[in-house]
């Protein structure tokens, strides 16, 4: 059986082996006609490569803004809370702070996930409805719900990349199953071309090693080559 690739290769790692495969049988006029499949599967392995990039660059974008986003929660909650603390003259066992933190204090809801975070300004939103007259209503109930919105926003933003991600992945998936299928094959194949040649055979799979194994091995090839034409 032809060496396989390990399940969790790169694309990108795939797609060059792929191609290197391409280029081997294109090398022999007896196994020419095998290439085309081989440099279809290193465009496929390219592709998936630059999808992965996109993605990737997409999700690093949104965890970024998220962070932004969460830090300005984090100060408006401050900023909130402080505003609250005057409003009740320093004490924090009177409303309106006991409306509002009677279950959590503002430091605390800046330690929350984002989720949770999301959920908790939303009940201080509603709280602020209850008299949206006051003076604490009309000041926050605006920035909290900026702040809150654009935070949900860009959450789920992060969490539609996370999901193509992990799609993704799944393609990726098949495509390098379908490469170590396309070995099995190609290996029966060069066995019925070469009978009784396993090292020609071998020859064609030499992109499947490992790396610096096959590297080694061609260095120490040309070494002797280079050995052997001294004068």
């Amino acid at each position: 059986m032809a060496t396989h690739l390990r399940e969790d290769v790169a694309a990108q790692n795939a797609a060059d082996v792929c191609a290197g495969i391409a280029s081997a049988l294109d090398g022999d006029p007896a196994a020419k006609h095998l290439a085309p499949l081989w440099d279809a599967l290193a465009e496929k392995g390219d592709s998936l490569a630059a999808q992965r990039r996109k993605i990737e660059r997409s999700l690093g974008r949104a965890r970024a803004r998220l962070a932004v986003a969460d830090a300005l929660w984090d100060a408006e909650t401050a900023a909130f809370g402080r505003d609250v603390v005057n409003e009740s003259d320093g004490r924090r066992d009177r409303p309106p702070y006991t409306r509002f933190f009677a279950n959590v204090t503002p430091s605390d809801a800046q330690t929350f996930g984002v989720s949770r975070e999301v959920e908790q300004a939303r009940g201080w939103i509603k709280e602020l409805g209850r008299d949206p007259a006051e003076a604490l209503a009309k000041k926050w109930t605006p920035r909290l719900t900026a702040a809150t919105d654009t935070l949900e926003a860009i959450s789920k933003d992060r969490a539609t990349h996370m999901s193509a991600l992990a799609l993704h992945a799944t393609s990726e998936d098949l495509f390098i199953g379908d490469v170590n299928l396309e070995l099995d094959r190609l290996e029966g194949d060069l066995k019925k071309l070469f009978p009784g040649q396993p090292k020609r055979v071998a020859a064609f799979l030499s992109t499947t090693k490992p790396r610096r194994r096959r590297a080694a091995a061609e260095d120490e090839g040309a070494e002797d080559g280079a050995e052997g034409s001294s004068p």
